[in-house]
């Protein structure tokens, strides 16, 4: 939800959410809400991943976005949240959609982003957890999962908290690693996350 933290070695990593967790409420500061995803909010979206580090450029991030997710109207309208200020200024983003690290379609955490200037205001949270109420209604079998890496362990102290696990078992067909290394770097890369998850507790 933050800016990475490119000071540390980037590894990436996977979590997965075997059980929903038992409770699942927020806070929202005053005058944030959640909604759907509207499509007046496009642009928005692509400036707030590119201002976090998360997609290189705004034209790059247009097309991904036309791509991924325009492309699909009715899927990303259900699939997509939203959360915006008083004043309908986009705060965060987060979204249920397919993924194929696994080498079939598993439902994924995706593209979860807070607006620098919007932090701390439970928006995090708030987004995940209407995100794992989305997942859970669509009734899947096989567990919710998310990308990360190394840089962005504030975030992950937070699935941590939500009852999201560390993936530790065999590389996933589609994972952008190294099998020969996979289960040696995923050890390393936990090690280092839970060591600066320490650090700010």
């Amino acid at each position: 939800m933050t800016t990475l933290d490119k000071t540390i070695p980037y590894y990436p990593v996977l979590m997965e959410l075997t059980e929903l967790p038992e409770k699942m409420e927020y806070h929202l500061a005053e005058g944030y809400r959640v909604i759907p995803f509207d499509a007046r909010y496009s642009q928005d979206w692509v400036r707030l991943h590119v201002a976090l580090g998360q997609l290189t450029n705004f034209a790059q991030g247009m097309q991904y976005f036309k791509e991924t997710f325009l492309s699909q109207p009715e899927k990303v309208k259900k699939q997509m949240l939203l959360v915006v200020d008083e004043n309908g200024r986009l705060a965060g983003t987060s979204s249920v959609w397919e993924g194929e690290h696994f080498g079939h379609t598993r439902m994924r955490v995706h593209w979860v982003g807070v607006d620098e200037h919007h932090q701390r205001k439970g928006i995090a949270k708030a987004l995940m957890i209407e995100t794992i109420r989305l997942y859970a209604s669509m009734q899947v079998t096989e567990p919710l999962y998310l990308t990360t890496q190394t840089n962005s362990y504030v975030a992950i102290a937070m699935y941590l908290r939500l009852g999201f696990t560390p993936y530790k078992k065999a590389m996933p067909v589609n994972f952008q690693a190294d099998p020969k290394t996979f289960e040696k770097d995923t050890a390393l890369a936990w090690k280092l996350i839970m060591d600066k998850i320490a650090e700010i507790a």
